[in-house]
């Protein structure tokens, strides 16, 4: 039998760099110890996912960030009024357990966050990481920011984002771009290592502490929306999850709000 709380131990245990006192980590809402049959998974529980997942009769949704706005989903505040409410509801009456990996899954190898950013965007040849290990920088061939910005909106439009913003030169030559995971994107440190270009997203990159400095030292900056760096990486951990518990069905779900833009 397998509950969310076998899940998120089985996760857990294998993350020396999760405090497992104090992390995010955890049960949201519902019994933790219900068996399982299909579980979903999404990078945002927006109201359109929950449905989704009810209406697929999963028994559990992980999510990576946040339920009820708030990064540690703390009682009261949102779960009891307006939206929240609705989610508060809606979860109370289906029964479906709510489980977020957020702190485990930013730093997960190979199909984690970061890593699977990368795999979408085509970045192969890897360089260096930072001593954090939250950014990591590529090489790629030697051209034009223009042109490389061009590159990643192309890769990112199936991921949500139909347009990427830019700062910097767009003649400038780069050939060592960097990301990091979600609000850790790339900064200074990997300035100082060579980076070129930083790939980041909006909620971590803000243009007056940020984004105006790293242009100022020379470099390209590219900014995406928050989920649009991290959704490979939870679509990734439905395989995971197949493979570790093969007799659960296991879906995806991507219905969260997208950004868009108008010209």
């Amino acid at each position: 039998m397998t509950t969310a709380n076998i899940i998120r131990d089985h996760v857990l245990n294998k993350c020396s760099w999760v405090d497992k006192e104090t992390t995010v980590d955890s049960i949201k809402i519902g019994d933790g110890d219900k068996p399982l049959k299909k579980v979903g998974v999404c990078w945002y529980c927006s109201i359109k996912t929950i449905k989704s997942a009810i209406d697929a009769e999963c028994d559990l949704l992980i999510t990576h960030e946040p339920t009820w706005w708030d990064h540690f989903d703390s009682p009261g505040g949102w779960r009891d009024k307006g939206p929240g409410l609705k989610k508060t509801k809606l979860l109370e009456k289906s029964g479906m357990v709510v489980l977020r990996l957020h702190d485990s899954w930013d730093r997960w190898p190979k199909i984690g966050i970061r890593d699977s950013f990368a795999k979408a965007l085509g970045l192969n040849n890897f360089v260096l990481e930072s001593d954090d290990h939250w950014n990591a920088m590529y090489e790629v061939p030697e051209q034009t920011l223009k042109n490389f910005a061009g590159y990643v909106a192309e890769k990112v439009k199936p991921l949500g984002d139909d347009a990427v913003q830019v700062i910097g030169n767009p003649n400038m030559k780069i050939r060592y771009p960097s990301i990091g995971i979600g609000c850790g994107g790339p900064k200074d440190n990997m300035i100082e290592k060579g980076s070129d270009v930083l790939i980041m997203c909006f909620d971590g990159a803000s243009y007056w502490r940020d984004r105006d400095r790293f242009a100022e030292q020379g470099v390209g900056v590219i900014t995406l929306e928050h989920g649009t760096t991290e959704v490979s990486g939870m679509e990734a951990m439905t395989g995971y999850l197949k493979e570790a518990w093969p007799e659960l069905e296991v879906q995806y779900f991507d219905n969260h709000w997208k950004a868009w833009h108008a010209n």
